[in-house]
Order: C-alpha cells, then structure tokens, then sequence
C-alpha cells in the first residue's frame, strides 16, 4: 500500500504525484496543509523529520525527499520505466533531478513569496506566527520565515533568483536539443523532476521565461508534458482533503 503525504500545490508534492502517475500506480492521499503548519505538528515531525513534504509510506517504510521519492518508486516499480537504459543518458537524468534541487528549488521558493505566500500569512498576527515557527525543527528555516513574514523578499534578491534561473533555463534549452525530453528520445525523471518548476514559472510574474518567443524547445517540451494523461492526474488534484486512493 502506498500512501503520499502531500500538499496540493507544492512543487515537491507534484514531483511525486508525477511520478505515480506515470507508474499507473494506486495511492491513498493525506493532505498535509502547509498553510495551516500541518508539517510542523509533532505528529507528522514523527514521520517526517525534515517536516517538509512530500513523504511516501509504502507498508509502513517511510521514504522523504521528492527525488529521493521518485528514484525509489523506479526502483520498486520499474514496470514502466522512467529511467533510461544507457549509462550516460541515466547520469544526465541524475543532473536534471540535481538540477530541480540545488537551482531550481531554492529560487522558485524565493520568487513564491511575494507573489504568492505573503497575503496568505498576512492574516496571521505576529506572535502567532514566531510561535509556529518555534515548532520548526530546522532553525535556519525558522529564521528564513520569520524574516521573510517581517520583510518580504527585497527586489535584489528576487533579482538574483531570477537570473540564476535564466542561466539555468539556458542549459536546459541547450539540453533539449535534439529532444524532445531532457535525456534525449525517452520521457524520464528528468522531465519528472523538471515539470513542476517550469508550471510555477508560469504563474510568477515573467511567465515568458519559459515562452515560445525566448525559449521555444522548453515551450514545446512543455506542452508535449502537460499532454501526457499523468500530467493531468498529477496537477489536477482538485480536492486537497479527500483520504480516498486515488487511482490514474
């Protein structure tokens, strides 16, 4: 049995829900809301002590970390193969999924505040906030939050991010060459790993990021994913507290 602890539209969670999508496989869903600090309670710090999501509970083994997540489930269920054959086109796959957590991550969570996170903790009083932040078990998360709620994210930093995922966003144009996926002729965990940031850049404030007009072989990359029936099932996921198998 497997069960995902995840939150509707978090980019992690998504990689996962892709993954299992893909796989065809069956899931029971626990919606764990970060906006109502479900992560940070002592019940799902027990299962998960990085108190992020997503977790995956297969038969009571616990496994943490999306990309850590996505290569286990192709280990466990390789039935439908997400992992390329050749050696080199598997070390590019690692790269991508590499990519999606050291550049990727850091920078699309950055650009998520202001424009998406800062009403939704605006209606929170302080002292409410600096008392679920002390449940945090990652002091240096803690204090990333308590200073993003007190100052936003300042121009130049989301600046920075910006131009780290252009440089990024480059190589992946350059990658996708010939295509169509990141690894060459097969869909992988690379495009796995990948699609979720590329979802958020459109919604943030330069969606031509990722355009036809400044980067045609990623819109194109991106459309042939998101008419994959998977990436329906993944990103469609329209009721965040239902605990019933969700099924392809």
């Amino acid at each position: 049995m497997l069960t995902l602890y995840h939150y509707w539209s978090s980019v992690c969670s998504q990689k996962a829900r892709l993954a299992l999508a893909e796989k065809g496989l069956d899931w029971t869903s626990r919606h764990v809301d970060l906006f109502r600090f479900d992560h940070w309670e002592p019940g799902y710090k027990a299962l998960n002590p990085k108190a992020v999501v997503p977790t995956l509970d297969h038969d009571g083994r616990i496994v943490i970390e999306s990309n850590v997540i996505i290569e286990y489930l192709e280990d466990v269920f390789p039935e439908v193969r997400l992992r390329p054959a050749d050696p080199y086109a598997q070390a590019n796959m690692r790269l991508w999924i590499y990519n999606s957590e050291e550049i990727a991550h850091p920078n699309v969570n950055t650009l998520s505040y202001n424009a998406r996170h800062k009403l939704r903790l605006a209606k929170f009083p302080k002292d409410e906030l600096e008392r679920l932040a002390a449940k945090c078990p990652n002091p240096a998360i803690a204090r990333r939050f308590l200073r993003r709620v007190a100052e936003g994210v300042s121009p130049r930093e989301e600046e920075d991010a910006y131009a780290t995922l252009d440089h990024m966003l480059d190589a992946m144009e350059r990658a996708l060459d010939p295509g169509p996926w990141l690894t060459g002729p097969s869909y992988s965990l690379a495009d796995v790993a990948m699609a979720p940031y590329v979802n958020r850049v459109e919604v943030l404030p330069r969606p031509e990021m990722v355009g036809a007009k400044r980067r045609p072989r990623i819109a194109e990359w991106w459309r042939r994913v998101q008419e994959r029936p998977a990436f329906r099932t993944a990103f469609s996921f329209a009721n965040p507290d239902t605990s019933d198998p969700v099924k392809r």
